[in-house]
């Protein structure tokens, strides 16, 4: 791990975070050790190093914390994406503990916060999140397969540990959104569909495998284009999970389905501090 002194930690969103209706967004870290082979975060202009050596670096804002107490009075009331290019729940934030302190920064001025994480570790700070009047949390699940997780995305948490914090959550209080984005390989699609439909996430996301071909901006990582050119999964593939969901639920495809969640908590429950479950 590498330290770094950022000049602000809370930068105006720009590309399909602002077309989404964010104003912020928030990274506590620059690079991201989970390493997914299809990042497209590896492409952007944040990262200034070989993209062959995405996931094997990391930069911690030291100073975020002072900085959100310094800056999170303008965000009042605004919408604010927690994070756009790295994880703000990475192994390393269970002790640095960078993103809970961004949180309890941000509390007094209640932004409409979405939290967008692959990392279980999202649950230790439901105590925090159920005290926000307008919050999700996105998890990302792109697979129902653990073999084709760990192809993918080696150094990621296991998908049942995602799936678990995903029902704190919800027991929180906490309203929760999965992201199959990118939907990878499905060794068995209708049970996966079943699984996602049966758990009624309040957001559903998906997206096909998007490729730039070397254009500027957001691409997937060419050993992932190889892992998928290897497996039985194809673009028809892909659209018929779209439409088995579409045909049970309300489904965003894309970038249209990051957006802010609603100013007022709709079905999640809003519940105070004291009434988290003892599992949290």
């Amino acid at each position: 791990m590498e330290t770094l002194v950022a000049r602000s930690i809370f930068s105006t969103a720009t590309g399909y975070i602002r077309r989404g209706g964010f104003a912020w967004t928030c990274n506590p870290y620059v690079g991201c050790t989970f390493g997914c082979s299809y990042c497209y975060a590896m492409f952007l202009p944040q990262n200034r190093r070989p993209k062959q050596e995405w996931g094997r670096w990391l930069q911690a804002k030291t100073n975020a914390v002072e900085l959100a107490r310094r800056e999170a009075p303008r965000l009042a009331g605004q919408t604010l994406y927690l994070s756009s290019v790295t994880d703000p729940y990475l192994p390393l934030e269970r002790r640095l503990k960078l993103t809970r302190g961004i949180l309890e920064a941000l509390l007094p001025y209640q932004p409409r916060l979405l939290v967008q994480t692959r990392g279980p570790l999202v649950v230790r700070d439901a105590d925090l999140l159920q005290r926000f009047h307008s919050v999700r949390v996105n998890v990302s699940i792109p697979t129902g397969s653990e073999k084709v997780r760990q192809l993918f995305e080696p150094k990621a948490p296991p998908l049942e540990r995602r799936w678990e914090a995903l029902a704190c959550l919800r027991q929180a209080g906490i309203a929760v959104g999965i992201c199959v984005t990118p939907m990878l390989p499905l060794e068995e699609p209708e049970g996966f569909v079943e699984r996602l439909c049966a758990f009624d996430p309040d957001v559903l996301v998906v997206q096909d495998f998007h490729d730039a071909r070397g254009c500027f901006g957001a691409d997937t990582g060419p050993q992932a284009r190889r892992l998928l050119a290897e497996l039985p999964w194809t673009a028809h593939d892909y659209r018929r999970v779209h439409d088995m969901l579409a045909q049970r639920r309300v489904v965003y495809e894309g970038e249209v389905g990051f957006f802010p969640p609603p100013a007022a908590p709709t079905r999640s429950a809003h519940r105070p501090a004291d009434a988290m479950s003892s599992r949290l």
